[in-house]
């Protein structure tokens, strides 16, 4: 039997501190994957698995290390949807609970953004975050633990 885990896509993720404080509250084991050019400054309390600086291979790190009870936090979609399909959940650093139901548009619509910035056109970039996204990060992130822990 598994254990849920918490698994960070870590490079410039801004809510490493709430995972920190949210895995100790529920005991949970965070793992934190990030390129030896992205290594935080501060040192947090959970286990640091560092990978090269290549384009994708924390990515690929954490596909190949994950299970099917992890919480995956991540801000791609496109490991997001890989994620979704080995059976694990993710969840954004804004608190959005990927669905697969959902893959389908947000990949398209990061496809059709990534087509017009190629044409020297403009993307309108995310909004400047704010406290409320910790919010919903936490309350989801809480969420998601609640309910792997029923299913175990």
């Amino acid at each position: 039997m598994y254990k849920t885990r918490i698994i960070i896509d870590g490079d410039s993720c801004p809510v490493i501190n709430i995972i920190e404080k949210v895995s100790r509250e529920y005991n949970i084991e965070a793992i934190l994957f990030c390129s030896y050019c992205h290594i935080p400054n501060e040192k947090y309390n959970m286990e640091y698995k560092i990978v090269d600086s290549e384009p994708q291979a924390a990515d690929m790190a954490i596909i190949n290390f994950i299970d099917k009870d992890d919480i995956i936090v991540t801000q791609d979609y496109g490991l997001a949807a890989l994620v979704l399909s080995k059976g694990a959940s993710a969840i954004s650093t804004n608190g959005y609970i990927y669905l697969n139901e959902k893959m389908d548009i947000l990949l398209y619509n990061r496809h059709l953004s990534a087509e017009i910035r190629k044409m020297k056109g403009r993307v309108k970039g995310p909004p400047k975050r704010k406290e409320s996204d910790n919010f919903k990060f936490e309350q989801n992130l809480i969420k998601l633990i609640k309910e792997k822990k029923l299913v175990q």
